[in-house]
């Protein structure tokens, strides 16, 4: 008995992790993948969904998103800054060989931030992921300007996209699970675009309701995105602060009835997501009251008095969260 015992606790060391590190499909730290063949150059990987196959029936939502800071995700200074200092500073001083002995860490990378600022990374095998951690590190520290900004041009043919919001995260869980029709475009009504005239799409067959779209959890997955075992409360999002300072305190706007407002007259919700980028829409937000009063500051040091501004500054938020948030 005590030999099948210890015959059972060698199997099990041995299995778990080949299972949590097995690369083929890419799961473990590659996850999440797509079942299929994968994509090896950004070119492609930007081709596989490009959003301009929505522009020709939905001319004024695509001009919208593309002049939105969702279509520019993956490339703008800041994240690319914030991603630089998360490799070299995080995910570098990690050591987490998989089961052959090779160090993965960096590739943990594509299920931590990829993911969300840019959904088709699904679809890159392990070899483009890691072409895109090293061009993310040239993009910053590259010591010469013209290889820094041909590294930022060519990240930038990566973002957030219509088929990343209308498919890939469509469902709740679904981009985790694969769940999505391949083929299909997700809506909040379901209904075609009556300019579309029943035109085909390459690659899109049919559309599909999803009431998961209206729902705050939605905008959740990628502005909370914390773990299920780390408690609610103690990771602080722009998500908590909307729950914690505005839902549970009796507000009844969604995060859609202001980023995404929609008229009367409007058919589909606008897609520029105002926000504090937006000056008209910042200061809808946080109303400012200054006053100011003339003194002197003195000088006890020089002896002498210092015209002064004395400033009283009064901030209301008419926000649905904290600011300033992200």
């Amino acid at each position: 008995m005590r030999f099948l015992l210890k015959i059972f606790l060698l199997i099990a060391v041995v299995l778990v992790p080949l299972s949590a590190f097995a690369s083929g499909s890419g799961s473990g730290a590659h996850i999440p993948t797509v079942p299929g063949e994968l994509i090896s150059t950004i070119d492609e990987l930007a081709a596989k969904f490009d959003s301009k196959v929505c522009l020709q029936c939905h001319e004024d939502i695509y001009n919208q998103w593309a002049h939105s800071p969702k279509s520019h995700s993956f490339s703008t200074e800041r994240v690319l800054q914030t991603w630089r200092t998360f490799i070299k500073q995080g995910l570098d001083r990690e050591k987490n060989p998989d089961w052959s002995g090779e160090n993965v860490t960096r590739m943990s990378i594509k299920s931590h931030c990829l993911w969300c600022h840019a959904p088709v990374i699904k679809y890159a095998t392990d070899g483009l992921v890691a072409e895109i951690v090293d061009t993310i590190i040239a993009a910053v520290d590259d010591p010469d300007k013209s290889k820094r900004e041909a590294a930022t041009e060519k990240l930038s043919k990566l973002n957030l996209d219509c088929y990343g919001c209308h498919n890939m995260f469509a469902l709740k869980d679904g981009y985790w699970g694969n769940t999505p029709e391949v083929d299909a475009i997700y809506g909040p009504t379901g209904k075609v675009d009556p300019a579309n005239h029943g035109e085909n799409v390459p690659g899109i067959t049919k559309t599909i309701k999803s009431e998961y779209l209206s729902s705050v959890d939605y905008c959740a997955r990628c502005h909370h995105g914390c773990p299920e075992s780390v408690p609610f409360w103690q990771c602080k999002t722009l998500y908590t602060s909307y729950v914690e300072s505005y839902a549970l305190k009796g507000g009844k706007q969604r995060c859609q009835d202001c980023h995404m407002p929609k008229s009367e007259k409007d058919i589909w919700a606008d897609h520029s997501f105002p926000g504090v980028h937006n000056k008209d829409f910042f200061a809808n937000a946080l109303e400012m009251d200054i006053e100011a009063e003339s003194t002197h500051f003195i000088n006890n040091y020089k002896n002498e008095l210092t015209p002064t501004l004395c400033l009283k500054v009064k901030l209301t938020s008419h926000s649905g969260h904290g600011l300033p948030n992200g």
